[in-house]
């Protein structure tokens, strides 16, 4: 009997001789841009960039204090692993008194350098290797420590006033992950940059994706990121290609040949745009995507063009098929309605969303919904932001703020940082802050003080008890200290002196509660910005004339900067497109963008965008013609609602670079970095919403100043004349008798 082996171990050669030679034409047909473009299709690294600048620190920080501690909080994708992590610090430091001074430098609470500060001036700029594990908060926490030690003797102030360390914006933090990592729209929108581009399908835009994409940059604008518009783009238009680089097997191709390095360059054809996805250029690049079908079709264009230049390279032709499944999945088919996708598109992955869920993304990627978003695509029905306030507040801990406790020394203070639109909701602004606070007894007998900021403005303060009990502060909240963001902050100064300097200076405790929370008030309109805020929170109407949606990129810019600065309802607001030239008659609070209102008297008249006019009430304040790259807004009242106009001035529109709060007066002149002058010709105890934070009794105080006198008097004068008359009355008895 044969062996029953042998059998199939030759039926198992002969099937391996037959591979191999059926492999060998194959390899024979593998050709260079196929090779190229395989390894472009498994190539998902992504770099990232983040600056100080881009979380919204714009002024240097200055650490002057003799121990002076501060925390940044930069973000990273959560539970991914970076490569390459580097934090480049960038800082000066000025020494001016003696004595022992040192930096700490601190990533996640594990020291990254530690150094002794010479005499002198000088500056600190160094690149530090970061652990490049995956963090599950999100964020890289980054510390700095400064310690000056200039007492000599035991009890003498040390309070270091000639030795401070600058700290830079341009601090960053640059690195690079995996977006095949990225798993779902959480984590996709905690990633985006600074500074993110929101793609739309071109310069002019259906009302459906106009109206999306305006929602949408408010929304990002509100996340604290600078968004930037821009079309896909076109046979015809220029484009920058200065670093552009062909992959090598694809530089013979027509396409790729054109674009190489070539600086400003003219599309000369659809294909050459093909090339530009595949090469994952800047001018395709984006972030956020309005995936409607005008976008769909210059996909799909772009792609069938470049495939027709790889028809003559059989392997070429099949890995760019197959590079384009997974690499363009927004052009095989539209999206279905309300539904947001984590999709790539190019060497990029994106956040698509369909033309007609503007809304809804804004609602859904609120901070209240965003972190259920843990799948790669949802098809949102309604995401409106929930009606936090209606047990009179919201707690600073569900803003971020911290419940644990923290001793002080001298000095020492507790933050929390949050948006605008989070305190805003349902025609509501913030309108009183309550901090419950409590502090340990210390050595010295001097009681410790509590302060109350926001946004860098003290609200109150109180000299503590000390005794570890709750103890409250109490603060209105006025509409000027309002931003696009806030930060609330709470400041412990303690004196750290002991009795007869027996004892070395030590941290005691204290805390901010979590019964701590702002309280909203509903302001009625005063002829001010600040008395329009909650109106245009609530559900306002957004006009707009009919050219914006020709040039849409430029003008969804400046709609979405004001928008913001409005405090315009994403969720709520309806978005009205007029005729040039129409006047509108609003139905509800509205903003209003270079459209004439109907029954409106306005202050300030703009005339063909060349010619600013200010009326007073008697006489002409201002008129003036040849200003350049500013635009106006102005409270206007008009068919019995409130609203904002908005003016552009210059031959080439003002742009807004910036984010603001128009949270001063009835009339403002802006500037690419915000408002450049402020008008309150109303009353000037209408910058602070009528009650806000007040009872009754503060509604009834400004009469009750000139009142109580008043009345005072008229009681003083009735007494004298009782005492007149009865004086009188008495010397007619008396005569009488």
């Amino acid at each position: 009997m044969p062996k029953p082996t042998s059998l199939p171990a030759a039926q198992v050669l002969c099937r391996a001789l037959m591979a191999a030679g059926l492999l060998l034409p194959l390899g024979a047909m593998a050709s260079p841009a196929g090779d190229a473009l395989r390894q472009l299709q498994g190539d998902d690294w992504v770099t990232r960039n983040t600056t100080l600048a881009d979380l919204g620190i714009t002024e240097p920080i200055v650490l002057s204090n003799s121990d002076s501690r501060h925390e940044f909080y930069v973000p990273v994708p959560r539970g991914v692993p970076i490569a390459d992590a580097t934090l480049n610090f960038d800082a000066k430091y000025t020494k001016g008194e003696p004595g022992r001074t040192s930096l700490v430098l601190w990533a996640d609470g594990v020291p990254l350098n530690a150094q002794r500060i010479a005499d002198g001036d000088g500056s600190i700029a160094r690149g530090y290797t970061v652990d490049p594990r995956g963090r599950e908060t999100g964020f890289l926490r980054v510390g700095v420590d400064w310690q000056s030690e200039i007492a000599l003797r035991h009890c003498e102030s040390n309070r270091a006033t000639a030795n401070a360390l600058t700290i830079s914006p341009q601090t960053r933090l640059t690195y690079r992950y995996d977006a095949s990592a990225i798993g779902n729209l959480d984590d996709a929108w905690g990633t985006l940059p600074g500074k993110p581009t929101l793609i739309v399908g071109g310069d002019k835009l259906n009302q459906q994706a106009f109206d999306s994409a305006w929602r949408v940059g408010v929304a990002l604008e509100r996340a604290g990121k600078r968004v930037a518009v821009r079309a896909f783009p076109s046979v015809g238009d220029e484009i920058d290609t200065r670093g552009l680089q062909a992959p090598k097997g694809l530089a013979q191709i027509p396409a790729f040949a054109s674009l190489a390095d070539n600086g400003k360059h003219r599309i000369a054809n659809a294909a050459e745009i093909g090339a530009l996805l595949v090469m994952g250029a800047p001018a395709v690049a984006g972030d956020v995507v309005i995936a409607d079908a005008a976008l769909r079709a210059k996909l799909n264009q772009a792609l069938d063009a470049l495939q027709a230049q790889l028809a003559g390279d059989a392997d070429a032709a099949s890995a760019f098929q197959s590079w384009r499944e997974r690499r363009v999945p927004l052009a095989a088919a539209d999206l279905q309605p309300k539904e947001i996708r984590l999709a790539a598109m190019g060497r990029q992955a994106v956040i698509a969303l369909a033309a007609d869920a503007g809304a809804q993304g804004a609602g859904a990627f609120d901070s209240a919904w965003r972190r259920i978003l843990v799948t790669r695509q949802v098809q949102v029905k309604t995401a409106m932001p929930p009606q936090t306030f209606q047990d009179g507040g919201l707690r600073l801990t569900a803003l971020g703020g911290s419940p644990n406790s923290f001793n002080v020394v001298a000095s020492g203070d507790w933050t929390t940082t949050f948006p605008l639109a989070a305190v805003s909701a349902d025609g509501r602004m913030p309108g009183e802050l309550v901090m419950d606070v409590s502090a340990a007894p210390g050595a010295s007998s001097t009681r410790p003080v509590a302060s109350v900021f926001w946004n860098g403005i003290l609200l109150a303060a109180k000299q503590l008890e000390a005794d570890g009990r709750p103890e409250r502060l109490t603060a209105r909240v006025p509409g000027y200290v309002l931003g696009v963001t806030n930060a609330v902050r709470v400041t412990f100064q303690r004196q750290p002196v002991s009795v007869d300097c027996n004892e070395i200076p030590q941290g005691y405790p204290v805390n901010v509660l979590p019964t701590s929370y702002v309280k909203p008030e509903k302001a009625e309109p005063d002829g001010t910005f600040v008395g329009l805020l909650p109106l245009l929170a609530g559900s306002p109407q957004v006009i707009v004339p009919d050219s914006y949606l020709a040039n849409a990129p430029d003008n969804l810019k400046r709609l979405i900067g004001i928008a913001s600065a409005s405090g315009i309802s994403t969720a709520r607001a309806e978005l009205s497109v007029m005729p040039a030239g129409q006047a509108v008659k609003p139905t509800r609070p509205f903003l209003a963008m270079e459209v004439p209102v109907e029954g409106a008297k306005p202050m300030v008249t703009v005339t063909d965008r060349k010619q600013l006019r200010i009326d007073g009430r008697n006489a002409t304040w201002l008129d003036i013609s040849g200003l350049e790259h500013l635009s106006s807004a102005e409270v206007v009242s008009a068919s019995g609602q409130d609203g904002v106009l908005w003016h552009t001035l210059g031959r080439q529109a003002g742009m807004l670079d910036a984010p603001f709060v128009l949270n001063r007066g009835n009339v403002a002149l802006i500037g690419a970095a915000g408002p450049v002058a402020w008008i309150e010709s109303a009353n000037p105890d209408a910058s602070h919403p009528p009650g806000a934070g007040e009872s009754a009794f503060f509604e009834w105080r400004r009469y009750i100043s000139w009142s109580v006198p008043a009345v005072s008097v008229g009681l003083l004068v009735l007494i004298l004349i009782l005492i007149l008359a009865t004086r009188a009355s008495r010397r007619k008895k008396q005569d009488s008798k």
